[in-house]
């Protein structure tokens, strides 16, 4: 008998198409897919108007943000109340965008209730006055995990994951006259210099790149508009990143300061058997480390070692290392349940 479940996730991406294919091809029966953090809609014209005058006149931005914070909560709620029969899980992703209030309204439809934090604690700490809630509550940050383990009994570490499902990506596979490497990201300041400098290094060493950075602020990236870097205002989707990830032959990932723990690319490149250069040091702790396939990169990167890196050949990973790392696997965990 197929299991039954509620999917709460931020729509960020359509990197939930990921979770849902997977979902179905494991034989779930979705109850449910709620999308949070979507584009926020105004209730009526009056919140509209008193939203402008408070934002113009008194310099009060506060209002909006307190009615954002309330329209996912409507929004799950009837969602929630068209389901008339209780679900064997809940799966939240990033719950601090509900109140504690719609969240019990969650858990009294499902047996248990999962909560995957994929963000740190610190950068959004409202999810720490929601732990409780929760069955099981996953961390993304180890740090978070050990600093709180103590506190909270149904505190569970975990990684993130790929997605064994192909939910789209093409099977094009033709051959390519020339290697490339690929990075996607934010434009953040206090990264840009190491971002061109790695990338004029691949110029150097006639590697194409396909670098792409998203910004916020029109001006913020014209100082840097001559670099081989292709800044977009508009978010790839995450089909689009895996597409891109699988035709290219490097992987290149920024560690996250305000993270401890590997990011998607990271798996992203094991599944599809992409080199990987990062600069995130906990990657040699993991069983599919390996030097003739993952550079980290501390401090300083010479074009020599660089070089030696790519000349090498990939080193084919074991399908039981890979399988650790699967949505499968990852789903099985956090939902406690026996592998077939």
């Amino acid at each position: 008998m197929s299991k039954t479940i509620i999917l709460v996730i931020p729509h960020h991406f359509g990197i939930f198409e990921g979770f849902v294919s997977n979902l179905e091809k494991l034989g779930f029966d979705i109850e449910l897919v709620y999308l949070s953090n979507t584009e926020f809609r105004y209730k009526n014209i009056s919140e509209r108007i008193t939203n402008f005058f408070l934002k113009n006149i008194f310099r009060n931005k506060g209002y909006k943000k307190n009615l954002k914070e309330k329209y996912d909560d409507r929004c799950l709620t009837a969602a929630l109340s068209k389901i008339d029969k209780k679900v064997d899980f809940a799966l939240v992703i990033r719950p601090d965008y509900f109140s504690r209030e719609v969240l019990e309204i969650l858990k009294s439809k499902a047996t248990e209730m999962i909560a995957y934090q994929w963000d740190g604690l610190n950068r959004y700490p409202k999810a720490m006055d929601l732990i409780n809630l929760f069955d099981r509550f996953y961390l993304f940050d180890y740090d978070d995990y050990t600093s709180y383990k103590s506190t909270y009994s149904n505190l569970y570490p975990t990684n993130n994951f790929y997605f064994d499902s192909d939910f789209g990506i093409s099977e094009n596979t033709e051959e390519k006259q020339e290697k490339e490497a690929f990075f996607i990201g934010s434009f953040i300041e206090n990264r840009i210099d190491e971002i061109i400098f790695i990338t004029n290094i691949f110029k150097d060493l006639k590697l194409k790149t396909n670098i792409n950075l998203l910004y916020f602020d029109e001006k913020s990236h014209l100082a840097h508009k001559h670099s081989d870097i292709n800044f977009i205002d508009t978010p790839l989707t995450y089909l689009e990143v895996l597409e891109m990830v699988k035709k290219s032959d490097v992987v290149l990932d920024f560690v996250d300061s305000v993270h401890n723990g590997l990011s998607l690319r990271t798996f992203e490149a094991l599944r599809f058997s992409k080199k990987l250069i990062t600069n995130n040091l906990l990657v040699k702790n993991y069983d599919f480390y390996s030097e003739d396939n993952i550079l980290v990169w501390e401090n300083v990167l010479d074009i020599e070692t660089l070089k030696d890196f790519l000349d090498r050949d990939y080193q084919k990973i074991d399908e039981d290392i890979l399988a650790k790392y699967s949505f499968t696997n990852w789903i099985h965990t956090v939902l406690n349940l026996t592998k077939a």
